[in-house]
């Protein structure tokens, strides 16, 4: 495989994806929508965010002289692309995904009970002392109470009570994602890659020497570039697309060609 051209292609191809996300988000203000709606614009303003960020580390110029462009950040890179990803996953559980009222309004407490721990953890390493942390820790007991005797909690699988209950925010596998979302193929396999590359052990310093791993232009990091490409470029238009279908008569009306010339780049595989 020539990867220098391949990578072009897919650069060329995640920036025809990135615009038309910019055409949407830009359109996006005055739709009228529900609580998940609300998510799910929220969540796709974060996406089309780390696409620009993403823009700016991807390298533009091959040359072994290196030059403006020509850093290969390769654990930032794949940061950002994992990201995507990420906020894929998001955009579906909390705003994409058709399910009843019940369920929806559960994810949402979910939401709410996994920002407060948060929120919780990090004030009391702050300030330890802090006299307002005895409420918000009864307050986080009560949503967990809640949850347990919500009627959607009730309706999930034994498998996903103990993931809400154990702190999951999402409690939707990476398996189940791939089995119901086709545009999720290789799911599993891309994220590993990805934190693999971004971790500090092992593969992402055992794969360092003389040449690859440095931010110089070299065939094996220009590889792993045209893979994380490829992979940005897939949940990037994803996202664009579930929520112009998620709007059909607004945006999905207004960028209908848009839409269906970056559509097919939602199944395109890495490998």
């Amino acid at each position: 495989m020539d990867y220098l051209e391949n990578y072009q292609a897919e650069l060329s191809g995640f920036h025809l994806a990135l615009r038309v996300t910019l055409e949407v988000s830009d359109n996006q203000h005055g739709i009228r929508t529900d609580g998940r709606g609300v998510r799910a614009v929220r969540i796709f303003t974060r996406q089309t965010m780390t696409g620009l960020s993403l823009n700016k580390l991807l390298p533009s110029e091959f040359s072994e002289k290196g030059g403006n462009g020509s850093l290969y950040d390769l654990p930032s890179v794949a940061s950002l692309v994992r990201n995507l990803i990420e906020g894929y996953l998001s955009l579906c559980f909390f705003g994409l995904e058709s399910i009843d009222d019940d369920e929806a309004e559960l994810r949402f407490f979910i939401l709410q009970l996994h920002r407060n721990k948060e929120w919780y953890e990090i004030r009391k390493l702050l300030n330890p002392d802090d006299p307002e942390l005895k409420d918000f820790k009864n307050g986080i007991r009560q949503e967990k109470l809640r949850i347990r005797n919500h009627p959607g909690f009730q309706k999930l699988s034994e498998d996903h009570r103990r993931y809400v209950m154990n702190g999951r925010e999402i409690y939707t596998t990476k398996s189940e994602f791939e089995k119901k979302l086709p545009e999720c193929n290789g799911l599993r396999r891309d994220y590993r890659l990805l934190s693999n590359l971004i971790h500090p052990l092992p593969l992402s310093i055992e794969r360092i020497n003389n040449e690859q791993g440095r931010g110089d232009f070299n065939m094996a990091d220009l590889r792993y570039m045209y893979m994380m490409t490829v992979i940005a470029k897939r949940y990037l238009a994803a996202s664009t697309v579930g929520v112009c279908k998620l709007f059909l008569d607004t945006l999905g009306k207004t960028f209908e060609n848009e839409i269906h010339t970056i559509e097919p780049m939602m199944f395109e595989d890495v490998m």
